[in-house]
């Protein structure tokens, strides 16, 4: 399990590098609309899910997954399998959402200052480094992003 959980910090990392600090190469622009690299990422949390989910059955837990209270979420999430999983889906997410900071950034021609500090916090922070790129798009642009953007 933890080759598993170095594999998927590993696994992230050339995608998150070039697209702070090679954003003009076509590999990064390439890999950042890749279904197949975020497919995988978004698959390794499926595996992660599976195997905690197995985990729980087979302890003889009497245990129900709840993710309708604080209480199911927090047992959950404190085994070694549940951690992992929980650690997959948190990387899965922030990568496509870095993702779409990335694209965004381009179409709106978006400083350094506003494109690496988005990225960074959405790879460390996840909502955070969204904030920041949603703030810095509302002043710039006098509005709300759309939707559809």
């Amino acid at each position: 399990m933890e080759t598993f959980f170095k594999y998927l910090n590993t696994f992230p990392m050339p995608l998150w590098l070039a697209m702070m600090f090679a954003p003009n190469h076509s590999l990064t622009e390439r890999a950042s609309r890749s279904s197949s690299v975020l497919g995988i990422a978004a698959a390794h949390y499926v595996l992660a899910i599976i195997n905690a989910v197995r985990q729980d059955q087979s302890s003889g837990s009497e245990a129900k997954l709840d993710i309708m209270s604080l209480e199911g979420v927090r047992s959950g999430l404190s085994s070694p399998q549940g951690a992992l999983a929980g650690w997959a889906h948190m990387l899965a997410l922030d990568l496509f959402t870095g993702a779409w900071i990335f694209r965004q950034c381009h179409r709106f021609n978006a400083p350094t200052w506003v494109r690496i500090p988005a990225l960074a916090f959405t790879l460390m922070t996840g909502p955070f480094g969204l904030m920041i790129f949603l703030l810095w798009y509302g002043r710039s642009f006098g509005e709300a992003l759309p939707i559809d953007a």
